[in-house]
């Protein structure tokens, strides 16, 4: 699971390949969970509201940043 708090991802240290991950944006504006380096996962979270996603299915270290906010930036390790 991804929080989304003050700006701010919080989220597991790591995920097994293919798991489901649930994102709650629990700030009141829009924010995305978009892979960088063709990660292969970019959703959109509105304020207030969960949404889900499959992790990449390749063990690795995946940079994901928000589009509407850049400054936001974490990694989704899998293996």
């Amino acid at each position: 699971m991804i929080t989304i708090v003050d700006f701010e991802y919080q989220g597991p240290d790591s995920v097994a390949p293919g798991t489901e991950i649930t994102v709650t944006n629990e700030d009141s504006a829009p924010h995305t969970v978009t892979a960088e380096d063709d990660g292969g996962f970019d959703v959109t979270v509105a304020g207030g509201e969960t949404v889900t996603f499959t992790a990449p299915s390749e063990p690795g270290s995946y940079p994901y940043i928000c589009t509407f906010h850049p400054d936001m930036a974490a990694h989704l390790v899998v293996k």
